[in-house]
């Protein structure tokens, strides 16, 4: 019998991408209601957090590189 090795990598992008879907649902429907009120400007960041937030949960390790090197930046390290 072989013990099969977890690294929790694959529990860990289903999380991130259930996640990161509930949040896309609760931005699209406010943006609808932003949108129905003539909320321009909130509709704008609504729009602008999913994109962030797509950019998180289906580039994941991309986008912990990318603040890795910006964190990098700042602290001087």
């Amino acid at each position: 019998m072989q013990l099969a090795l977890t690294t929790g990598a694959e529990l860990q992008s289903w999380v991130l991408l259930v996640a990161g879907n509930i949040f896309l649902i609760v931005l699209a429907v406010r943006a609808i209601g932003h949108y129905a009120k003539r909320e321009w400007g909130e509709l704008l960041g609504h729009f602008v957090a999913g994109v962030v937030v797509a950019g998180f949960v289906f580039a994941s390790d991309t986008s912990k590189a990318m603040l890795i090197a910006v964190w990098n930046k700042v602290a001087g390290s």
